[in-house]
């Protein structure tokens, strides 16, 4: 059971270690941003053609209550994520989203990496197709990484970082808080 940040009677901020996403808030965006739409979509025939030749597993052996279960928690994960300020689900995209980031980058950055070349991205013009934002996310990310050994590379990355971790600690928060103290509804894999 995840449990829920608590703010004590008289304080306005959390404390620090309520900061910290919970387990199960984790699995479940993890889930909603990269898997979800694999446990909810119908499988290909060209599978269930060579299926006679290849050996099952239990996860090829979905069934429709599988995927309307998934489809059920998406529609619940979603409507958690619409409940809590469009930024900070941003935030929680950028955060959890899997993309092809450089390996140092998501060494040194870890979870945030998205949230922190989002928000290098802050100053470029803004391209109006997702397509055209994943080419200058990525090209803001091998900058990004090819800076890291310099000084002023580092202190930018610093700057960043903390900006980061501030946002994603508030999106986090807002997003538990709206979510509850529930089981978590991320299909197991």
């Amino acid at each position: 059971m995840a449990l829920a940040p608590k703010i004590a009677a008289g304080t306005s901020a959390p404390a620090v270690h309520m900061l910290r996403p919970t387990p199960i808030v984790d699995t479940e965006l993890d889930w909603f941003f990269n898997r979800a739409e694999c446990d909810m979509g119908v499988r290909s025939n060209f599978h269930a053609a060579l299926s006679r030749h290849i050996a099952r597993t239990d996860r090829e052996r979905a069934t429709p209550e599988d995927a309307a279960e998934a489809s059920h928690a998406h529609r619940t994960i979603r409507g958690w994520l619409h409940a809590i300020p469009d930024a900070d689900a941003g935030v929680l995209q950028a955060a959890y989203e899997q993309c092809a980031w450089p390996g140092s980058l998501v060494d040194e950055l870890g979870r945030i990496t998205g949230v922190v070349v989002r928000l290098a991205c802050a100053l470029d013009p803004w391209p109006a197709d997702r397509s055209a934002l994943r080419m200058l996310e990525t090209a803001r990310a091998h900058w990004l990484d090819s800076d890291l050994s310099t000084e002023q590379g580092a202190a930018t990355l610093l700057h960043l970082r903390r900006e980061a971790e501030a946002r994603f600690a508030k999106a986090h928060r807002a997003y538990a808080v709206v979510r509850g103290d529930g089981p978590c509804l991320a299909r197991s894999t």
